[in-house]
């Protein structure tokens, strides 16, 4: 049976968290899924604690060396059978109705192509603090786009053919998903979207790497910022109204 949904989940040296993340994808409430999981080129004990899954809609693969975040995600990308694609962290967990809920929300909008969640956020020790969410609206997010990333990265589900078609770039080793969704929302032919419910526990720790704010990746997200504020600039004067309506009616 061909799968509805396509999970794909790099995962570099993730051994300390990865057992968690795998298990919240395979208890979801929604079955239909393959789980894609590249293992990119780590030397800690990643792949001992993959293959200690035998469930069959995990599909294994295997890059001998790093190739980084952008790669390995194309790479499964590719590979995906689904109609849809979630994006999955090997540090977060899953809540076990995600795939449920953004399913049906793409189903029940079919003018929407990407949608992101809320998120709360955890520790190192799995302990949860606050919950942040981002706006929901398409317009909302032109001008989200203008200060950070509208969209938390491991949130997402996907239309399978927009990713297919717009690759993340992979000379981008810092801020890739954000230069993604930059190149989309200015695309008049796909939209995006958010829903309020944390969906996901998104892990903070010291070691992650997506979520340092090194000196390259505030550097990257800068460069986005201004080539999202030259596009901005160039909105319909309807689109700048919908903007200013929607900032208004949120206070």
């Amino acid at each position: 049976m061909t799968p509805e949904i396509s999970v794909v989940m790099p995962v570099y040296n993730g051994e300390k968290y990865l057992r968690e993340a795998i298990e919240s994808i395979l208890n979801q409430t929604f079955k239909n899924f393959e789980f894609i999981i590249i293992n990119d080129g780590s030397t800690d004990s990643t792949e001992e604690t993959i293959k200690t899954f035998s469930d069959p809609r995990i599909i294994y693969l295997h890059n001998r060396a790093n190739l980084g975040l952008s790669k390995s995600f194309n790479i499964g990308i590719k590979a995906a059978r689904g109609h849809y694609i979630a994006r999955m962290d090997a540090d977060d967990i899953s809540g076990p109705d995600r795939f449920k809920k953004q399913l049906e929300f793409l189903k029940s909008h079919p003018e929407i192509d990407i949608v992101g969640t809320a998120v709360k956020i955890i520790d190192e020790f799995g302990r949860g603090s606050k919950v942040i969410s981002k706006p929901s609206t398409h317009t909302e997010l032109k001008w989200q786009s203008l200060l950070s990333t509208p969209l938390f990265h491991p949130t997402i589900m996907a239309m399978a053919q927009v990713l297919k078609n717009n690759p993340f770039d992979e000379t981008l080793f810092n801020s890739e998903d954000y230069e993604l969704w930059s190149r989309l929302l200015f695309n008049k032919s796909v939209q995006l979207a958010n829903l309020t419910e944390p969906l996901l526990l998104y892990r903070i720790t010291d070691q992650a790497f997506t979520r340092q704010l090194n000196p390259t990746k505030r550097a990257a997200s800068a460069e986005n910022s201004i080539k999202n504020i030259e596009q901005y600039v160039a909105l319909t004067l309807e689109e700048k109204s919908l903007i200013i309506k929607s900032k208004k009616e949120s206070h």
